[in-house]
């Protein structure tokens, strides 16, 4: 069998921090790896650093390409890929020494098809840890998860056999890539094994949460898609799950209506899926906690809507977070 680890590690002008990124990655206690880092038409000296690395050490590859975005950028490292496992890193986070090492063992010890650990939010001044429950989960129970916790979607805190993800590549020309992506590697039977070690530090950067109106609009608008997508997946192919993906549909829906990114337009979409939701036959009905949120955004104008959002959201305090 080929032990190798395929790490994919997207880059678009984050030479401040790319090499506290490979350095962790290329300093790792488990050394059989490919990285491959894809240089997204960088302006900064992003791409050269990928080339200074791949010219110091045999395991780096380097491609470069037209800017096409993070989605298409992953596309091209898992196209490229030749290991039998496989990992993501963003390039501007970093990991936790011996992490590889860890979560293979775990992985080969139980032979499961992905390990999940833990990970750190980095601000400028501060650390947050974000643990998760060390559990095993069989059959579709991880795929469960899903609806309830965030961190399933996260691509890079999970070491991965390649082989759930055969035939999958990110949906292109989006603001966000993993809700699209993670969850169809788990469509069928999988053992995940969840661990509370701190394996991936995810640095915060204000460029994650500040954006123009238009990126903020299509950021909710994506989520919304996204959200739709994978039910429909769900419906198509494991209809014995409907319940639990119907109530998260309408969770998100219901959730996307405060965003502070909100729109009249996107607004405007949210109610326009909602009223398809409620006609559809077979549908699962909103439950008590989440209707009387949805029969806000289902009966009060639009106009109105956005206004109530733009007053009761917070706005994101930037001076602790990374440029």
């Amino acid at each position: 069998m080929n032990q190798t680890i395929s790490v994919i590690v997207p880059v678009y002008n984050v030479a401040e921090y790319l090499p506290q990124c490979a350095d962790s990655i290329l300093s790792q206690d488990y050394g059989d790896l490919e990285v491959i880092f894809i240089d997204d038409g960088s302006t900064d000296a992003s791409g050269q650093l990928c080339d200074q690395y791949a010219a110091k050490d045999p395991r780096v590859r380097v491609i470069h390409q037209k800017n096409g975005g993070a989605a298409a950028a992953k596309n091209a490292g898992l196209r490229t890929a030749t290991g039998d496992y496989l990992t993501f890193v963003d390039s501007d986070d970093y990991l936790e020494p011996a992490a590889y090492g860890f979560l293979m063992k775990t992985l080969l010890e139980t032979n499961a098809d992905a390990v999940q650990g833990s990970f750190r939010e980095v601000y400028r001044n501060r650390a947050e840890e974000q643990r998760i429950l060390a559990e095993t989960l069989e059959g579709y129970d991880y795929l469960l998860r899903f609806p309830k916790d965030f961190s399933c979607a996260l691509l890079w805190n999970k070491l991965y056999r390649r082989s759930i993800f055969d035939g999958v590549f990110f949906e292109e020309g989006h603001k966000i890539d993993d809700e699209y992506f993670t969850y169809q590697g788990f469509l069928r039977p999988r053992k995940v094994v969840r661990v509370d070690r701190i394996v991936y530090n995810y640095r915060k950067r204000a460029s994650s949460v500040m954006s123009s109106p238009e990126s903020a609009e299509r950021l909710v608008l994506d989520c919304l898609d996204s959200a739709a997508k994978r039910r429909q997946k769900i419906l198509d192919t494991l209809p014995e799950l409907r319940e639990a993906f119907d109530e998260n549909y309408l969770d998100v829906i219901w959730y996307l209506s405060g965003n502070e990114g909100s729109t009249e337009r996107s607004l405007q979409a949210l109610k326009d899926s909602l009223r398809s939701y409620m006609g559809e036959k077979g549908r699962t009905f909103p439950p008590l906690f989440l209707w009387k949120g949805l029969s806000k955004l289902f009966l009060i104008p639009t106009p109105k809507l956005l206004a109530l959002c733009k007053k009761t959201c917070k706005q994101i305090d930037l001076t602790d977070y990374f440029g």
